[in-house]
C-alpha cells in the first residue's frame, strides 16, 4: 500500500507546527506546558492531513480483478499443470477481495469452461479440470494456447480488470499465443506458471517408425522412439496393439534422453492395420500419456519371380520355405514383355546368361526397377562373365560393373547317384505332422529330389526310383545334362499309393551303380514307413552294397520310431548317414547337403573367409563368423553409391560378395556367387535361408500395383480418412461403413485420396473399400482413434520457457510470480483507495479536548 493526498499543497501548513510548540516569554515552564503544546501541534497536523484529503491506496483495480485460470491438460503435461494450479489457486483464493472474481478453463487442442468467474470462490476443487485419464473432448494430442487465451479473456464481465493465470509447459502445436495476446485489446496480463519438471510424465513415445506396406509372413521392422525425462535409467514396458487388440509387450530399459527401441513383429493375415504403441512404468503398470500410431497395410506374401536355367534353384527353395510365393521360369519366358514382371515384388536372376534375353526385355526390366521394383542378380561366371551384358540396361541398374572372369579351376570327378523315393499311401497323409496338410509331405519329398537334381553337374550320373510295394524306375542312370529335364518332369508326376518295400529298389540301384564305373557311387533312400519285409530280409543287399563301396544315406520322415534300426543299419554298414527327420520342410536342404558332401573339390581351391561391412537389416542376426567361406566368386567392381555388405580380401583386392544400391525408386542387390561351385557350402548353412529372406525383404518393392493403405486420424473438424495407392489411379474410391453413410474418397494429391467425416465414433468399424461405382469391395477393420495424439505433441522435450517469458513480458504479466501480484492493476486503471477521514477526524477532536483539559489543569 501507499499514501496519497487529494490536495498535497495544504501540507505546506505543516511548516508552521514548530510555532505551536515554541515557548512564550513569561510562561511557566514544566512538563504540562510542553505536553499541551505537543498535543496542540498533533491536533493541528491531524487537521491539516484531513483537509489535504489523505488516503491509503493499493495497486489493485478499484472495480476488482477478474482472474481466469487456464489449465493445460494436453498429453505432454497430463496432471502436472493441475497440481501446479491447485497450489497457486489456493493462495489466490485467500487474497480475493470483495469485488474480485475467479474462474477457470481447461484446454488442450480444444478449450472448455470449468468454472465461470464469480465472487464467492472458496473451494479450489471447483476450479480444477477432471484427471488426465478422463479428458474426453479436449483432444489431448495437441495444444492450442491461443484458443485457451481467447476463451478465458471473454469470460470476464465489463468493467473488471482481466488477467490470465496460465498453467502450462508452453508447448503449443497449433495456433499462436503470442499473436493472439498481441491483438487483444485492452491488454490482458498473462501470468504463467510452469508445472514442476518432476510432475511431468517420466517418458513419452515420440514416434512409431514402420513401413507403410509389409508383405504377409514378413517381419514388420517396427521401431519406437521414446523420450525419457528421468535423471537415471529406468525400467518400462512397451505394449503394441493392432486395431485395438493387444499384440505383444516387452520390458525395456530406458536411458535418459532419446531411446530407439526395435520391436519387430510378424503380422498374420493381409489387411489394414492401425498399429498403436503405449508405454507403462513397471512400478505401477499404468500407461503413460500419449500413444504412438502408424498405419500399415499388410499385403499378400512377397511374389518372387526366379529366372533360372535350373529346375529347382536353391535360392527359390530357401525363399519358398519362408512363406514367399515363388515362381520359377526359364529366362526365355521373360521375352513376352513386362506383364509378368509387373505382378511381382521381386525378380531374381539366378545365374542367367544373356542368350535368351532381348534388349527390349532388359529395358522393360530396368524401367520396372526404376519405378520401384526389386531385382537381385546372383550367380558365378556364367552370369557376371557374360560379355553380352556389357553396356545393356541390365548392367546399368546393377550396383556393380561386370568384368572378364578368370578361367575356372579343374573340375571335380563326376559322381553317380540314385534317388529312391517312397510313394506309399502314408506319404499322402500328415498324421504325425500337424503343421502339414495332406499331400504336403509328398510335395516336400519331390521338392527335395528336384533340389538334388539341380545341384548335380552335367557329367554326373543320376537316376530315380519311386517305390511302394514294388519299384518304379523313372529313368535310367544317365548324365544329368541329358536327363535332367525329363527326370524332373517324372518326379513331379509321382503320386502316393500302395504299401512299402524298398529292398528291390536297392538291388536295382546297386547293379546299375556298379555298372557305371564311377568312383563315387551313392544312394539317397527317402521313406516314412515300415517295410513289408523283416530286417533280416535286407541283410544280403546291405552286405552287397557295402562290398561295392556304395554309400547309402537313409532319411526317415516322421516323428514315430518305426523302422529306425533297419535304416540306421543300412547307413552304418555302407558308410553313409542316417537322418530321422520330424519336419518334412527340412528335406530339401538336408538332401542338398548330402549330395554336396559327395562332390569333391580340386586341391587348387583355397577357402576364403567372408568379411561383413554395412550389414543393416539384411545381415541382422547373422554373425560374420558364421558365414561359410568360399573358394571361388565372380569378380565385379562396385559403382559409386553402392554399399558393400559382404566381401573377401584377396591379396590387395577387396571383392564384393553382396552389394546393394538404390536405383531411382527401386532397389537392386548383387550376389556374385555360384551355389553349386565356389559357394556350394552356403545352401547347407543354417543361415542361408535367413540371409536370403532378409535380402529379399529389403530389396522387394513396397507392394504391387493393386496394393493400397488406409490411414485414419482424428482432427478438430472430424475424422480424416486417407487412402494411399501404389499405382496411378484417377479414383474416386468409396468407403462403405456398416454403421455410417458411405464416404467418397477423392484425390487430394499424387496417389492420395481423402475425405473428412464428422462425428465418426471412436473404435473399430466394419468397412469395405470399392473403386468408384464397382459392386465388389475389399472388407477390412477401420480403427478410429479415441484421441488426436499428434507427432508434434509427442515430440515435446521440456518446458517452452522462452515463449512463456515472451508473452508475459509483452502483456505486462510475469512468469511464476507471487500469487498476490496477480491482482496488480495495469497502468491507467483507477486503483483501490481507502480514505482516512474516519480515523483523522476523531483523532483531531480527541487531541483538541486533551489540549483544553491540560490547560485547565495548569490554571488550578
Amino acid at each position: 500500500m501507499s499514501i496519497r493526498f487529494v490536495t498535497p499543497a495544504l501540507l505546506l501548513l505543516l511548516a508552521a507546527l514548530p510555532l505551536l510548540v515554541a515557548r512564550k516569554r513569561g510562561v511557566r515552564t514544566g512538563r504540562a506546558p510542553l505536553l499541551a503544546a505537543l498535543t496542540r501541534a498533533a491536533a493541528a497536523a491531524a487537521l491539516i492531513a484531513l483537509l489535504s484529503g489523505i488516503r491509503l491506496e493499493r495497486p489493485r483495480p478499484a472495480a476488482g480483478t477478474c482472474l481466469v485460470a487456464a489449465i493445460d491438460v494436453s498429453a505432454s503435461v497430463q496432471d502436472a499443470a493441475v497440481a501446479r494450479a491447485r497450489e497457486v489457486l489456493e493462495a489466490v483464493i485467500r487474497g480475493l477481495g470483495a469485488e474480485d472474481m475467479l474462474g477457470s478453463v481447461a484446454f488442450a487442442a480444444r478449450a472448455r469452461v470449468v468454472a465461470h468467474p464469480r465472487h464467492d470462490v472458496r473451494d479450489v476443487a471447483t476450479l480444477l479440470p477432471p484427471p488426465a485419464s478422463d479428458v474426453t473432448g479436449f483432444e489431448s494430442g495437441d495444444t492450442d494456447l491461443a484458443t485457451a487465451f481467447t476463451m478465458a479473456s471473454a469470460l470476464c464481465p465489463a468493467g473488471k480488470e482481466r488477467a490470465l493465470l496460465l498453467f502450462s509447459d508452453g508447448n503449443e502445436t497449433s495456433g499462436s499465443l503470442a499473436a493472439e495476446s498481441a491483438r487483444t485489446g485492452p491488454r490482458v496480463p498473462v501470468y504463467a506458471f510452469a508445472p514442476s519438471g518432476a510432475a511431468l510424465p517420466a517418458a513419452v513415445i515420440r514416434r512409431v517408425l514402420a513401413p507403410g506396406f509389409a508383405p504377409e509372413h514378413s517381419v514388420l521392422p517396427l521401431e519406437l522412439v521414446v523420450e525419457s525425462r528421468a535423471a537415471a535409467p529406468m525400467l518400462a514396458e512397451l505394449r503394441l496393439l493392432a486395431n485395438g487388440a493387444p499384440l505383444t509387450r516387452e520390458r525395456v530399459r530406458l536411458t535418459p534422453g532419446l531411446n530407439v527401441i526395435g520391436m519387430p513383429y510378424r503380422l498374420r493375415g493381409a489387411g489394414q492395420y492401425a498399429i498403436e504403441a503405449e508405454l507403462a512404468l513397471t512400478s505401477d503398470g499404468a500407461p503413460l500419456p500419449g500413444r504412438g500410431r502408424a498405419a500399415v497395410a499388410v499385403t499378400e506374401p512377397l511374389h518372387v519371380l526366379v529366372a533360372s536355367e535350373r529346375a529347382s534353384p536353391v535360392v527359390a527353395t530357401a525363399l519358398a520355405g519362408h512363406g514367399m510365393h515363388v515362381e520359377i521360369v526359364p529366362p526365355r519366358a521373360l521375352a513376352g514383355g513386362i506383364e509378368e514382371i509387373a505382378r511381382q515384388h521381386l525378380v531374381v536372376f539366378d545365374d542367367v546368361a544373356r542368350a535368351d534375353l532381348s534388349d527390349a526385355t532388359l529395358e522393360a526390366l530396368a524401367a520396372w526397377v526404376a519405378q520401384g521394383g526389386g531385382l537381385i542378380a546372383t550367380g558365378g561366371e556364367h552370369l557376371f562373365g557374360d560379355a553380352r551384358y556389357a553396356g545393356s540396361a541390365f548392367e546399368r541398374v546393377l550396383p556393380v560393373t561386370m568384368r572378364a572372369q578368370a578361367a575356372s579351376p579343374q573340375e571335380r570327378e563326376p559322381i553317380a547317384i540314385y534317388l529312391i523315393i517312397d510313394r506309399s499311401n502314408s506319404m499322402g497323409y500328415a498324421s504325425h505332422q500337424p503343421a502339414l496338410h495332406n499331400g504336403e509331405k509328398m510335395a516336400y519329398a519331390k521338392r527335395a529330389a528336384l533340389a538334388v537334381l539341380d545341384q548335380l553337374g552335367d557329367r554326373d550320373l543320376v537316376a530315380t526310383i519311386a517305390f511302394d510295394s514294388q519299384p518304379y524306375e523313372l529313368g535310367p542312370l544317365l548324365p544329368a545334362g541329358e536327363s535332367r529335364a525329363a527326370l524332373a518332369a517324372r518326379i513331379q508326376q509321382i503320386q502316393y499309393g500302395g504299401g512299402t518295400d524298398f529292398k528291390e529298389a536297392l538291388e536295382i540301384a546297386r547293379r546299375n551303380l556298379i555298372a557305371s564305373g564311377r568312383a563315387v557311387r551313392h544312394v539317397i533312400l527317402l521313406t516314412d514307413g515300415d517295410s513289408n519285409r523283416s530286417a533280416e530280409d535286407h541283410a544280403a543287399v546291405i552286405a552287397a552294397l557295402a562290398r561295392a563301396e556304395i554309400t547309402v544315406t537313409s532319411i526317415r520322415i516322421g516323428s514315430d520310431t518305426v523302422n529306425l534300426d533297419l535304416l540306421d543299419a543300412i547307413s552304418r554298414a555302407t558308410g553313409g548317414t542316417f537322418h530321422h527327420v520330424a519336419d518334412a520342410q527340412q528335406l530339401p536342404q538336408l538332401m542338398i547337403r548330402d549330395a554336396q558332401r559327395l562332390m569333391g573339390r580340386s586341391t587348387e581351391r583355397r577357402e576364403m573367409p567372408i568379411r561383413a561391412a554395412e550389414g543393416g537389416a539384411i545381415l541382422a542376426g547373422i554373425p560374420e563368423r558364421e558365414v561359410p567361406p568360399v573358394t571361388r566368386w565372380a569378380v565385379v567392381e562396385t559403382k559409386r553409391g553402392a554399399e558393400v555388405r559382404l566381401f573377401v580380401e584377396d591379396g590387395q583386392a577387396r571383392d564384393p560378395l553382396l552389394a546393394t544400391w538404390q536405383y531411382e525408386l527401386g532397389r537392386v542387390a548383387v550376389v556374385p556367387l555360384d551355389f553349386q561351385g565356389g559357394a556350394s557350402a552356403w545352401p547347407t548353412w543354417r543361415g542361408f535361408a535367413k540371409l536370403w529372406t532378409q535380402l529379399a525383404e529389403w530389396t522387394a518393392a513396397r507392394g504391387r500395383a493393386d496394393d493400397h493403405r488406409v490411414e485414419v486420424t482424428r482432427r478438430r473438424d472430424g475424422t480424416r480418412i486417407a487412402l494411399e495407392t501404389l499405382a496411378e489411379d484417377a479414383g474416386p474410391f468409396v468407403l462403405r461403413l456398416d454403421d455410417a453413410e458411405d464416404v467418397v474418397l477423392r484425390q487430394v494429391g499424387p496417389r492420395t485420396f481423402a475425405a473428412t467425416v464428422a462425428n465418426l465414433r471412436p473404435g473399430v468399424h466394419a468397412a469395405a473399400l470399392a473403386r468408384g461405382g464397382s459392386s465388389s469391395a475389399e472388407p477390412f477393420d477401420l480403427l478410429v482413434p479415441a484421441s488426436a495424439d499428434s507427432d508434434r505433441e509427442l515430440r515435446t522435450v521440456a518446458t517452452n520457457a522462452a515463449l512463456l517469458r515472451e508473452v508475459a513480458a509483452a502483456t505486462g504479466g510475469a512468469v511464476d510470480p507471487e500469487p498476490a501480484r496477480v491482482f496488480t492493476a495495469r497502468a491507467g486503471v483507477r486503483h483501490e483507495t481507502m480514505p482516512l477521514d474516519w480515523v483523522l477526524a476523531p483523532l483531531a477532536l480527541v487531541l483538541v479536548l486533551a489540549d483544553v483539559a491540560i490547560r485547565r489543569l495548569m490554571l488550578l
